[in-house]
């Protein structure tokens, strides 16, 4: 049992929204609400009046509304001197309050909190670019420094901000797979499942070249299309754009589907342009696969070896197109690999939000 913390959660999005840092962000939340037993805050620029807590409770499969703050009454592009104004707005907020633990998704109010001696831990998914980049090496000054705690989600990301093991930890990704209640239910046969971004080497190049060789096979995606990389894509009878769709719809609909796809290249693109993602990130999508207890087909990508194993809890390929046309025809049309999904299922409880919360806890109270 830990103590009751006032934690505040600073984030840079804004509500609704379709990213899985949103989704993130909010688990992330209702973990802390659970595990932490007292509400937590959290600031956002703005959500919609109209998009009421409900919304976002039900939207997001939550079992408890965190207090939603924002100081915007309509959605702001945030850039750097938005962020700084941003920042300062909160500063002066958490200078009226007596918070326990202040955690931030947001790299510049985290920095000007830790400038002003108001500790924090600053959560980095991604590199840095561009003026933030250049203002994060401020971290370097000891009076900034003793201010900031990290947490990373891979050790590649730890070294490439040289931050020590001391001041930092490493967490993935997570899921609730209390959200997936696994059915045999198949509506649609011979037909894969992909969900995510379409952003350049997040799977869309392979599963075309794939859907070509398997023209008997179906390819439903669901995403933001408007992240697609390319302006054109040849259009096949066998693939499906399906849009994007809620996280509490895409929890049901998984279970129409046997096998779900983590077709990712060497190079992973995020909406960012220029930053390959691959050496160090953690797809969220892996871990609902995993509580889903389909059949997951990956990619072979380093990043994710521990914890996606071949032929034990998933099937792990080359990104030859050949062999992923045989492996999806293969494990459509038999029952040879079923076994995967359960020890799947069963791997994702390892993967909680709320152990991911009782981490964090535990390296805050060091």
């Amino acid at each position: 049992m830990y103590k009751k913390k006032n934690v505040f959660y600073i984030a840079d999005f804004s509500l609704p929204n379709k990213s899985a840092y949103s989704l993130h962000v909010l688990k992330i939340c209702d973990a802390f609400n659970e595990i932490n037993r007292n509400k937590i805050n959290l600031l956002i620029p703005h959500i919609q009046k109209i998009y009421s807590n409900n919304k976002v409770k039900n939207d997001f499969l939550l079992k408890k509304i965190p207090n939603i703050k924002s100081f915007y009454d309509k959605k702001k592009k945030l850039n750097f001197v938005s962020r700084i104004l941003y920042s300062f707005k909160i500063l002066k907020h958490v200078r009226k309050k007596n918070y326990s633990m202040i955690i931030s998704r947001s790299i510049i109010p985290s920095l000007i909190l830790a400038i002003f001696n108001i500790k924090n831990t600053l959560e980095i998914h991604s590199e840095l670019t561009g003026i933030t980049r250049i203002f994060f090496h401020i971290i370097k000054l000891n009076h900034v420094k003793k201010n900031l705690k990290f947490i990373f989600i891979n050790e590649y990301l730890r070294k490439k901000f040289n931050i020590t093991k001391k001041n930092s930890i490493i967490l993935y990704d997570a899921v609730d797979h209390r959200d997936f209640n696994p059915s045999n239910k198949k509506n649609f046969k011979n037909c894969c499942f992909y969900s995510g971004s379409f952003a350049k080497g997040k799977g869309l190049e392979i599963i075309m070249q794939v859907a070509k060789k398997l023209p008997n096979i179906n390819f439903h995606l669901y995403g933001n299309q408007e992240t697609i990389y390319k302006k054109k894509i040849k259009k096949l009878k066998n693939v499906f754009f399906k849009g994007y769709i809620r996280y509490s719809k895409l929890v049901k609909i998984i279970n129409d589907y046997k096998v779900l796809l983590m077709p990712y290249k060497k190079n992973v693109g995020v909406l960012i342009k220029n930053i390959n993602v691959a050496r160090y990130f953690s797809p969220l999508k892996m871990f609902d696969y995993l509580a889903s207890g389909k059949i997951i087909i990956a990619s072979d990508l380093p990043v994710y070896r521990d914890v996606l194993t071949n032929k034990v809890n998933s099937i792990i390929i080359n990104d030859d197109t050949n062999q992923w046309s045989k492996m999806i025809s293969q494990t459509l049309s038999s029952n040879k690999y079923n076994y995967l999904g359960k020890i799947a299922r069963n791997d994702s409880k390892r993967y909680s939000w709320n152990n991911r919360i009782i981490q964090i806890i535990k390296f805050q109270d060091k």
